[in-house]
């Protein structure tokens, strides 16, 4: 990563700092034709709300910044969009937001414990639980752990266990958490692992509580993953491909037995997909249609049509388009313009850039999925943009 944000424990390095989210809320912002960006800054531990003219995704800064804990490393909005919720590496906690209507933000309370180094964050699409990727040491495989909290607006209430170890006790394959993703109907839980290259998978119980599944095989120091929106597949950005997998789940007949899903994985023809240096940060479109890895080395977006049914990537029209230096997250917010020629929507696609403390502003019609750039960068004045989230 550069000086490379795959953390291995042991060493004093800068961490992999993502945020993603690709929420598109039904709070009143949207309803007016304008929508919210939130970008949090590592350089002054600070976020800073943005409005979105919807109509062309350019963005306007909204009301001053408010502080975050140390060295804020993820982001995500419950699916409400009036609540934001902020890990913190530096200060192993998470903090939380209201978003109000004119879509600035408001401190709410204290902030909450997480395990060691949390990295990643997820939550299903009902916003019951909020899962949470805590890195820990690489000398300690059982610091490596999920932390679940019951969601009840910006209250978290951790769930009976939690924080769950990832490895299994005397088993190989789980250490290393680095990013996490959670089918949409909540019941299963996907765990990228960094430290040993594997993606373990949970089940999730009404409570939160999980039970621990297979851990299977990806490519090297996996960072992130995501699942698509269906809740069909399973990306994981590894560091230099894409691995992709079908779940066994609701939507997918991939199963041993269709009557009884299971969230077992199956490897994608053709996968692992080729990709740039060091993906970082994975989206894929509201549609289900297009996949975007953000490359934190090749300073790139790589653009990805995923085939129906299968979940294959190929590389769009446009395989790749420049972002600034060191891109670390990624965020969509559907728009509400319709073009004409195709009968799709103007979506946006939001990139923090740490290197040049801006932020990249993209749009891209919904039935073709190719990115082009919306006017120029945008100055994040904290300095170090390290993660991104959009409604």
């Amino acid at each position: 990563m550069g000086t490379r944000f795959r953390f291995l424990a042991g060493i004093v390095v800068p961490v992999l700092l993502v945020g993603l989210n690709a929420c598109n809320s039904s709070n009143s912002s949207s309803s007016s034709g304008t929508g919210a960006v939130f970008v949090a800054s590592q350089g002054d531990s600070s976020v800073t709300s943005f409005s979105i003219d919807l109509s062309t995704g350019l963005l306007t800064a909204n009301g001053g910044s408010v502080a975050t804990g140390s060295v804020p490393s993820a982001m995500i909005l419950a699916p409400s969009g009036t609540v934001l919720f902020i890990a913190n590496r530096g200060s192993n906690n998470i903090s939380a937001y209201t978003v109000k209507t004119d879509g600035t933000l408001t401190a709410a309370g204290s902030s909450q414990a997480t395990g060691m180094t949390p990295l990643s964050m997820a939550m299903d699409s009902g916003g019951h639980f909020l899962f949470v990727a805590n890195q820990g040491l690489q000398i300690d495989p059982n610091s490596g752990t999920v932390s679940v909290f019951a969601v009840s607006t910006t209250s978290l209430t951790e769930v009976p266990g939690s924080p769950f170890v990832v490895a299994a006790p005397g088993a190989p394959g789980g250490t290393g958490p680095s990013g996490v993703a959670v089918t949409p109907d909540g019941k299963f839980l996907f765990v990228a692992n960094q430290f040993d290259s594997t993606v373990s998978k949970f089940s999730v119980d009404a409570s939160g509580v999980l039970t621990r599944g297979p851990v299977v095989p990806v490519g090297t120091t996996p960072a992130t993953l995501t699942v698509t929106a269906d809740g069909g597949f399973l990306y994981v950005a590894n560091a230099s491909t894409i691995s992709g997998f079908a779940i066994c789940g609701q939507v997918l007949t991939s199963c041993n037995d269709p009557t009884s899903p299971d969230g077992s994985l199956t490897v994608i023809g053709g996968s692992p997909f080729p990709s740039g240096v060091n993906p970082v940060a994975i989206v894929a479109a509201p549609s289900g249609k297009f996949l975007y890895a953000v490359s934190r080395q090749s300073n790139q977006i790589a653009e990805y049509k995923v085939a129906t049914g299968t979940g294959e990537l190929t590389a769009n029209t446009q395989a790749v388009i420049s972002t600034g230096a060191t891109p670390v997250g990624a965020a969509i917010r559907a728009g509400t313009t319709t073009i004409t020629a195709t009968g799709g929507t103007t979506d946006y696609l939001y990139v923090p850039n740490l290197g040049s403390s801006s932020l990249s502003v993209y749009s891209f019609d919904s039935t073709v999925g190719t990115l082009s750039l919306v006017g120029g960068p945008v100055s994040i004045t904290g300095g170090q943009p390290s993660a991104v989230a959009a409604e």
